[in-house]
């Protein structure tokens, strides 16, 4: 048994297809369907079963599988730990990041950890909570600080990753300075019921946003964007109201704007707990390990 079929293996249950794990591998597809036929026959029982154009795992094969993945995160920590032997002023950490965290803890936390570290990289990936967690889990990710709210949690929990609540996100509203309300200060959810509301597409925030509304706005009482920034220019426009996260405004400076007003939520908040997770694994670099607690610590 070598360990590169133990690999196949684990690429073929990930990607679905020879083809597809193959390609992923940069090998051919016989080379891989040729290893994972020896895999079998040295176990001496089938792993995969065709279901039309996929394969899936057999019973054994499912039982197989947790312990190829063992092994291969104990290989991956085994060589990450001779690495920082023979070089333990190098490496690279890959930091995910969703819009709302890269603006206003990532900047501080890094020129921390530059100070003890500075030869360390550290390369931001920005993407949405669950394209995150699932890099993560699929070990392209090393940590991440991303927005939760319960349903997050519960699958992280489930899916063994650790996480620890750094802050919290509170939404604001913002309106351009010829609205009516902006002769105010604070605005009321059925204030807001009676607006156009501009949202972000996707993603958590706005599935969490989505949640409190429920079934109070229709759909065509809402613009729907890309970005925060684009969400602003309509405001500029007076099209509509703006719910976007406190850090957004205050990272940018956009409560200095003058075309725009920001409002306290009155009687109602939209809220997530800003969470910075990691797998849990059995070794962590002396680099890795100072970065988490650098970003884990609250009292700053």
């Amino acid at each position: 048994m070598e360990m590169r079929q133990l690999r196949y293996f684990d690429s073929v249950v990930k990607y679905g297809t020879m083809r597809e794990a193959a390609a992923k591998l940069f090998i051919s597809e016989p080379s891989i369907s040729q290893q994972i036929n020896e895999l079998q026959k040295e176990i001496g029982v089938p792993l995969f079963e065709k279901q039309g154009r996929k394969i899936a795992l057999t019973a054994e094969g499912k039982q197989l599988l947790p312990l190829v993945q063992a092994i291969l995160e104990a290989v991956a920590e085994l060589e990450t730990g001779i690495a920082e032997i023979l070089n333990p002023g190098s490496g690279l950490i890959k930091l995910g990041v969703i819009p709302i965290t890269r603006l206003d803890l990532v900047p501080k936390k890094l020129m921390e950890f530059v100070k003890i570290h500075p030869d360390i990289c550290v390369e931001l990936i920005e993407s949405g909570t669950s394209e995150i967690i699932e890099r993560l889990l699929n070990d392209t990710m090393d940590v991440a600080l991303i927005a939760a709210n319960s349903r997050i949690k519960s699958l992280m929990e489930l899916s063994g990753i650790k996480y620890k609540v750094v802050s919290n996100a509170n939404s604001v509203a913002v309106v351009s300075c010829s609205h009516p309300l902006a002769k105010v200060d604070k605005i009321s959810f059925s204030q807001l019921l009676n607006e156009r509301i501009i949202l972000r597409r996707q993603g958590i925030y706005r599935e969490e946003i989505d949640n409190f509304l429920g079934d109070s706005v229709k759909n065509d009482g809402i613009y729907s964007t890309d970005t925060y920034e684009t969400s602003i220019k309509l405001v500029d426009s007076n099209l509509g109201i703006a719910i976007v996260p406190e850090t957004f405004i205050s990272t940018y400076g956009l409560n200095e704007a003058s075309k725009i007003k920001i409002l306290v939520l009155d009687d109602f908040q939209v809220s997530l707990d800003i969470c910075f997770i990691y797998k849990k694994r059995n070794y962590y670099p002396l680099f890795l390990t100072n970065f988490m607690r650098i970003f884990t610590d609250t009292n700053d």
